[in-house]
């Protein structure tokens, strides 16, 4: 049923099938959970980014170069065939977002980390990330990559913090792409 012909007395969709609660690195709501994206969230996916995008990286890519918005209907329809996006809900709301896309047997790549501002700095960029990381590993990949703008320092800093280090630079028009890769630990044969 779609949430706005529930019920006021039915449990919200999410606090039935919350797949991750974010205890383990101390944010022990019961209002905070990541869960698997279902096709009905793309619009607060495009909210996120879009907005999330314009504050950050308006800020360091010169205007000829930046894209607003950053992501299409049309292009988050491809990405959503190509990589599976997370949404982490407080309080039933969608303040962040990631995705991860499977590279090769052995490698993904965590694509599209965004953070409302309001939210930021209160570690929910760090749930995410781990989660995909966690996803990674029960996949069984070896290891993540991801790429960001040589500008962003705050999330050069961010991943650093993570464990990703420096892989390569490929250059753009206004500077950098900074690609990081970090190791996940080996998982134990299942046979």
């Amino acid at each position: 049923m779609p949430r706005s012909l529930r019920s006021r007395n039915e449990t919200p969709w999410f606090k039935t099938h919350c797949v991750y609660r974010l205890v383990w690195i101390g944010l022990n709501e019961p209002s905070i959970c990541i869960e698997k994206a279902r096709p009905e969230d793309s619009q607060e996916i495009l909210r996120v980014i879009n907005e999330t995008n314009r504050e950050a990286f308006g800020r360091i890519i010169p205007k000829e170069h930046f894209k607003e918005p950053i992501l299409t209907r049309e292009e988050l329809c491809e990405c959503l065939e190509k990589m599976t996006f997370y949404l982490l809900r407080h309080e039933e709301q969608t303040v962040a977002v990631a995705a991860l896309s499977v590279e090769d047997e052995d490698s993904g790549r965590i694509r599209w980390v965004h953070v409302l501002p309001a939210y930021q700095n209160r570690g929910f960029g760090t749930a995410l990330v781990r989660h995909l990381e966690k996803v990674g590993e029960e996949l069984g990949l070896k290891k993540m990559k991801l790429v960001t703008d040589d500008g962003a320092k705050w999330a050069i800093r961010f991943y650093h913090r993570l464990g990703y280090t420096l892989a390569h630079s490929v250059p753009n028009p206004w500077g950098f792409d900074v690609w990081m890769e970090k190791q996940l630990p080996l998982q134990p044969d299942t046979k």
